[in-house]
């Protein structure tokens, strides 16, 4: 899940988490296609971490928000994927003030020896109207206070600075 502002480029990552011998996965995913758009999809470092790797980036239809087919199989000796990662990396431009949805489906994972339970955790893309940067609000904040510092300063030196006793 992520929180952007209009025209940012920023990456989701789908990650797995507990895997115990991961020989080969495939997911697709839904989006709101007036809200984001799919840019392109990269191999994430988890089944590559631990040898050669068969990478399959899927499908981007920004027409109807959907990315197919995206899928990975490990194809080196053992031992196989194991552990927490990212299992791909997806970028996305966001396009308009929204919430999408971010929702999987079709989602295949084959284990060497098969987990007892599988938890699925969709996420959402929250898209605001352009947020500053954390340097742009710094700089804000100091021209405010030097405003400030300015108009209190012509105060004292105006018609009632004549009459403040010197010393």
């Amino acid at each position: 899940s992520a929180t952007v502002g209009v025209g940012d480029t920023f990456t989701i990552q789908v990650s797995i988490s507990d895997a115990q011998d991961l020989s080969a996965w495939q997911v697709d995913l839904a989006f709101d296609p007036s809200i984001i758009q799919a840019n392109s999809i990269a191999e994430g470092p988890f089944m590559s971490g631990f040898g050669q790797t068969l990478f399959t980036a899927g499908v981007i239809d920004n027409g109807s928000g959907l990315i197919t087919l995206t899928a990975d199989s490990f194809v080196d000796l053992e031992p196989y994927p194991s552990g927490d990662g990212v299992l791909a990396e997806i970028e996305f431009t966001a396009l308009a003030v929204g919430t999408s949805a971010l929702t999987l489906s079709n989602l295949f994972l084959d284990f060497v020896t098969p987990p007892e339970e599988v938890a699925v955790q969709d996420g959402t893309v929250t898209v605001l109207a352009q947020v500053p940067e954390p340097g742009t609000l710094a700089l804000v904040a100091l021209a405010t206070s030097v405003l400030a510092l300015r108009r209190q300063q012509n105060r004292m030196d105006g018609p009632e600075a004549a009459r403040r006793p010197i010393g």
